[in-house]
């Protein structure tokens, strides 16, 4: 009986370390690709400047909003729509929107080379496990090239242990070349992010961008034979953050996220490893181990002789 017992908690133990391995290797990298029918909304609040010929530049309080939609998804790559628009604060008037289309490595969260409007290797948003010592690479609509967000502290935030990441166009600013009806720009960027290390959500951002290049200004004496000036201009400069609705809706998520992520990726998979490692221990000692031997049963005695009959 002892090493029935012993060979059936060996089984188990074994089906629990194929079960732990099973876990890491397979059922988790599933659990951590971007969900195929990702929808999400983040809202912004701040300044926003436009430049143009007739109104020269103008500020507004503005609302802003980036939605991300998918559109379709392969094992390995999500498809995403990226919209984002402006409106003056406290009404509809809309002031500026823009749409892109992205491909997205569903694990890695980094644009794929070649399937959408992001340069390849590029971030849209965080990978699982944060790491301090790496720098991650992100595209930002409008930039030439990716800015590396580099890792400048850890703090807690609303109850929330974050790090503090942030992205710094180099100096002097990126140029972005002109087009048949732009011209040229310089870029300027500064972003901050607090971003949850284990599940890699973003919780609070701070955006100052600011575009500038020149406009050629005609001599207002001889506007058709004199060459033309050039006039530099701020063509775009905005100062965002998230609103303070998005912050507490991202905080609540980050806090649930982590502690499904902690329980999937690590107590899962190990806590099966662990007790089954333990189970084929327990089942190889009673299965090897000898029992007790039985007892041998008392002889009979003989019985007494009985006196003669006379």
């Amino acid at each position: 009986m002892r090493r029935k017992i012993g060979v059936v908690l060996g089984i188990l133990g074994v089906m629990a370390l194929i079960f732990g391995v099973v876990w890491m290797t397979v059922i988790w990298p599933g659990l951590a690709k971007i969900p195929a029918g990702l929808e999400q909304q983040v809202d912004l609040q701040g300044t926003l400047s436009l430049f143009s010929e007739e109104h020269g530049s103008m500020t507004h309080d503005i609302s802003g909003h980036r939605k991300y939609t998918a559109l379709s998804a392969t094992d390995d790559v999500i498809y995403l729509q990226e919209d984002i628009w402006f409106e003056i604060a406290g009404t509809d008037q809309e002031i500026m929107r823009q749409q892109f289309h992205l491909g997205i490595d569903r694990v890695t969260r980094q644009n794929v080379e070649g399937l959408g409007d992001g340069i390849g290797g590029g971030h849209y948003n965080f990978p699982f496990d944060v790491k301090k010592d790496q720098a991650y690479p992100f595209w930002n609509e409008g930039n030439p090239e990716n800015i590396e967000a580099v890792f400048v502290e850890e703090t807690d935030f609303q109850g929330l242990h974050v790090y503090v990441f942030e992205m710094t166009t180099p100096e002097g600013g990126l140029t972005a070349p002109g087009g048949f009806d732009t011209p040229a720009m310089t870029i300027e960027q500064t972003i901050r992010i607090w971003v949850e290390p284990i599940t890699g959500m973003p919780v609070r951002i701070t955006d100052r961008t600011k575009r500038t290049g020149q406009i050629p200004v005609p001599d207002p004496d001889f506007p058709s034979t004199a060459p033309f000036t050039y006039q530099t201009v701020t063509f775009y400069e905005d100062d965002l953050t998230f609103t303070d609705e998005t912050v507490a809706g991202l905080v609540d998520d980050a806090n649930a996220a982590k502690t499904q992520v902690t329980l999937a990726k690590k107590l899962v998979p190990w806590l099966s490893i662990g007790s089954g490692a333990l189970l084929v221990l327990v089942g190889v000692f009673l299965a090897i181990k000898p029992g007790k031997a039985a007892a041998a049963p008392p002889k009979p005695q003989a019985a007494a002789p009985q006196p003669e009959q006379k």
